[in-house]
C-alpha cells in the first residue's frame, strides 16, 4: 500500500527573494514551516485545534539543501510527510518540486509541548492515529547524513560577529522568537563573501527559546570539517544561554 503524502501548493512570493531575485533559504523555511502547518491543521492538530488538544509542535531543528533556486511567482508544490512519530518527538520530510523538477528538500523534528506547562508531552495514540495516513517510515531524504548536531562548539577567544535585540517584529503565535528569524540572526553574522556566496545546505539546532527583548549575540566561526558555524547566544560569564546553531556547508549556489 502507498502511503499518501500531503500536497501543499503555493508559488514563490516576492517576500521569499534574496537580492538576487531568488527564492532564499529563509523563503524556503517559510514555504516548508507553512506546508507542515497546513499538513498538521488538516488533521486537527493545527493552531485553531489547540485549545481543544491541548497540545502543539515545537521545531526542534532543521537540515535543508537547496540546489535550484526558483524565481518570483515560480510555481512550487511542497511534498511532506512525518517520517516517526516516537516518544515526544516527530521527524518530518519534505520535497520542494517546480513542475516535475525536485528543487529542494529537507527534513525537521519537532517536538510535542503541554500547551499549558509548555513542556514536552508524550505522542499519545490520539495524536498517531491523526497522522497514521500520511506517516512513511520507509523515505528517510538523509539516510546517508549523520543526524543534525544538538549542539556545537564555539571557541572561548572568537569575537561577537552581529548583535541584536529580539524585537516584537520576531515574535509569533507561541510568544517567543519564531524560527525563521534565527536564520536572519545567523545570516548577519556571516562574514560578506560567504554570504554573497551561501553553500547549498543549511542545519539549524534550536536549543532554547528566545523571548521579547533578549539580548542576542552571534558568533562566527569555521568548523574542523569546514562548516560555517553561527552560534546564537544571550547572557555573559558563567550565565551564557545558547540558544542556536546554524550550520552551512556544501557547493555555492
Amino acid at each position: 500500500m502507498v502511503t499518501p503524502h500531503y500536497f501543499y501548493e503555493t508559488a514563490v512570493a516576492y517576500s521569499d527573494l534574496g537580492a538576487d531575485q531568488r527564492l532564499s533559504p529563509q523563503g524556503l523555511l517559510r514555504l516548508l514551516q507553512e506546508a507542515a502547518s497546513v499538513a498538521s491543521d488538516d488533521v486537527g492538530f493545527g493552531l485553531k485545534d489547540i485549545s481543544r488538544t491541548g497540545v502543539h509542535w515545537i521545531l526542534s531543528s532543521w537540515r535543508v539543501n537547496l540546489p535550484e533556486r526558483p524565481c518570483w511567482r515560480t510555481l512550487l508544490r511542497v511534498e511532506t510527510w512525518p517520517r516517526l512519530m516516537d516518544g515526544f518527538l516527530s521527524d518530518r520530510e519534505f520535497r520542494v518540486w517546480a513542475g516535475d523538477r525536485e528543487i529542494a528538500r529537507g527534513s525537521s523534528r519537532w517536538v510535542l509541548v503541554d500547551a499549558v506547562t509548555g513542556r514536552l508531552t508524550r505522542i499519545t495514540e490520539t495524536v498517531r492515529t491523526a497522522y497514521e495516513e500520511q506517516l512513511d517510515s520507509s523515505l528517510d531524504l538523509f539516510a546517508d547524513c549523520r543526524p543534525v548536531p544538538g549542539s556545537g562548539k564555539t571557541p572561548e577567544d572568537t569575537p561577537v560577529a552581529y548583535e541584536t535585540t529580539a524585537g516584537r517584529r520576531d515574535i509569533d503565535t507561541n510568544r517567543h522568537v519564531n524560527n525563521l528569524h534565527y536564520l536572519d540572526y545567523a545570516l548577519e553574522a556571516l562574514p560578506a563573501e560567504v554570504y554573497e556566496n551561501l553553500p547549498s545546505t543549511l542545519e539549524i539546532s534550536f536549543r532554547k527559546q528566545i523571548l521579547l527583548g533578549t539580548p542576542l549575540q552571534c558568533l562566527y566561526t569555521r568548523t574542523e570539517d569546514g562548516k560555517h558555524q553561527v552560534e546564537i547566544r544571550s547572557g555573559s560569564g558563567g550565565k551564557i544561554i545558547r540558544h542556536a546553531f546554524v550550520w552551512l556547508y556544501g557547493p555555492t549556489r
